[in-house]
C-alpha cells in the first residue's frame, strides 16, 4: 500500500518534516548543509544513505514546524489530511471557471481535481504544490476583481518556487502592471528577509551554492546526490534533457533559447495570468512532476472560455486540454516519460486565444458589463 508506513519514509514529505523540525529546535542555519540534513533524516524519519535535501527558502519551513510536534508518521498523514483539505478548497475558488468542463460533463470539474495524476502525486508525497494551486487562484480572483495590487502580494508568497515567479514577474512588466509588480515586490522582499533571518547570512549564501549545483554546475553526479532527475520534469529542460543527449552546457543553451522564445510570444499576447502562469511552467529551470498541478487553472480557464464562446480555436483548446490531463497517467505508463508533457502545454500556449470570452461571475453592478477575457483585462 502507498501509504504505509514502510513505504512514505521515503516520500518527499521527509525533506519538509525534518526542515520544520530543525527551524523548530535551533538548526535553521543548517538547513542547506547536506551532512546536516542526512543525519537529521536519519536521525527522525528513517536510515538512508542520501538525504532529500531541503531546496526552498527558508520561510517554506516556517510551514511544517507545527507538523514537527509529532512524529513523522503521525505527520505524514497530518499534512495528507491538510493537502485534502486544502484541495477541496481549491475547487471550491474555482468553480466559476469550471462551468465549461460541466457542460461538457456534469462530474468532469470534481473528475479533473481527484484524477490528475500530478494531484494524486502531490497527497502521496506530502509536497506544496496544493498549497500553491490555492494561491494561484486566489491570485486569479484577485485579478478578475481588479485588485492588482493584492493579487501581486498573495504570489509573492509563492517566492518558495521563485522559477515560476520570476517568469510570470518578467511578462507583467512588459504588460505595465505596475501594481501588481508592487504587491510582488514588498511580499517577496518580505519572505527573503525572512529566510535571512532563519538561516543567518552565512546559511542563506548556502543556498545559493546549492542552486548552482543544480542547474548552472548540474550534473547526473549531482542529479544522484541531490535526487533531482530532468527527465521528469514536465518542462521545456526535461524535454531538451531527455531528447538531446547532449552535454550540459548544450542543453542549458537549448533550454534558454526556448524559454526566451516562449515568453516573446507570450509577452505578445493580452495580459493573461493564466497564460503567463502556463507560460512560467513551461520555461522553469527546475519543476517537480507534482507542481504539474497548477496547470489545473489555466485548463479551467482555457476550456470554460472556449465552450462558452466557441471561438475559432475552441475544438484545439478543449482537445489539448484533454490531452494534458490525460497525458501524466499515460506517460507513467510508457515508462515514466514525463518529460512529454512538455509539448502539449507548448501547444496550448502558442493556441492561446485573445478573443475568446466568458461572462464574468462578478455581481452585475459591481463594474457594470463585465466580461473576464481568456486573456485578461489591460
Amino acid at each position: 500500500m502507498g501509504l504505509s508506513k514502510a513505504n512514505n519514509t521515503h516520500f518527499d514529505f521527509r525533506t519538509q518534516y525534518a526542515a520544520g523540525y530543525m527551524v523548530r529546535t535551533g538548526h535553521a542555519r543548517q538547513l542547506y548543509d547536506y551532512e546536516d540534513t542526512l543525519q537529521m533524516q536519519n536521525a527522525l524519519v528513517s536510515q538512508s544513505d542520501k538525504a532529500l535535501p531541503f531546496i526552498h527558502l527558508a520561510y517554506e519551513a516556517l510551514l511544517y514546524l507545527p507538523f514537527s510536534f509529532v512524529s513523522y508518521q503521525n505527520a505524514y498523514f497530518l499534512f495528507f489530511a491538510a493537502n485534502v483539505a486544502l484541495l477541496a478548497w481549491a475547487f471550491f475558488l474555482l468553480r466559476p471557471y469550471l462551468s465549461g468542463m460541466a457542460e461538457i460533463w456534469s462530474y468532469l470539474p470534481a473528475a479533473i481535481f481527484l484524477c490528475f495524476l500530478p494531484v494524486t502525486m502531490t497527497l502521496v508525497e506530502g509536497q506544496n504544490s496544493i498549497v500553491l494551486l490555492v494561491l494561484m487562484i486566489m491570485v486569479l480572483l484577485r485579478i478578475d476583481r481588479g485588485d492588482d495590487g493584492w493579487a501581486g502580494f498573495l504570489f509573492g508568497l509563492a517566492s518558495v518556487k521563485f522559477q515560476y515567479v520570476v517568469p510570470v514577474a518578467l511578462l507583467f512588466f512588459i504588460w505595465r502592471r505596475w501594481r501588481f509588480l508592487g504587491g510582488l515586490a514588498i511580499s517577496a522582499a518580505a519572505m527573503i528577509l525572512v529566510s535571512v533571518w532563519l538561516t543567518g547570512v552565512a546559511g542563506f549564501l548556502s543556498y545559493f551554492r546549492l542552486l548552482a549545483s543544480m542547474s548552472a554546475h548540474f550534473s547526473s553526479q549531482n542529479g544522484m546526490h541531490l535526487g533531482i532527475r530532468p527527465e521528469l520534469m514536465p518542462n521545456l529542460r526535461g524535454l531538451v534533457y531527455a531528447i538531446s543527449g547532449s552535454s550540459s552546457l548544450t542543453i542549458f543553451l537549448v533550454t534558454l533559447f526556448l524559454s526566451a522564445a516562449v515568453l516573446l510570444w507570450t509577452a505578445t499576447r493580452r495580459l493573461s495570468f493564466p497564460l503567463a502562469l502556463l507560460a512560467s511552467l513551461l520555461v522553469s529551470y527546475h519543476e517537480t512532476f507534482t507542481d504539474a498541478s497548477l496547470l489545473i487553472l489555466p485548463i479551467a480557464v482555457a476550456v470554460t472560455a472556449a465552450v462558452k464562446t466557441r471561438c475559432a480555436r475552441s475544438l484545439y483548446i478543449v482537445l489539448l486540454s484533454a490531452v494534458i490531463v490525460v497525458a501524466p497517467a499515460v506517460l507513467l505508463l510508457a515508462g515514466v516519460r514525463f518529460y512529454l508533457l512538455a509539448v502539449p502545454v507548448l501547444a496550448l500556449v502558442i493556441l492561446w486565444d485573445d478573443g475568446i470570452q466568458f461572462p464574468s461571475q462578478r455581481a452585475a453592478g459591481d463594474r457594470g458589463d463585465f466580461a473576464v477575457k481568456l486573456s485578461g483585462n489591460r
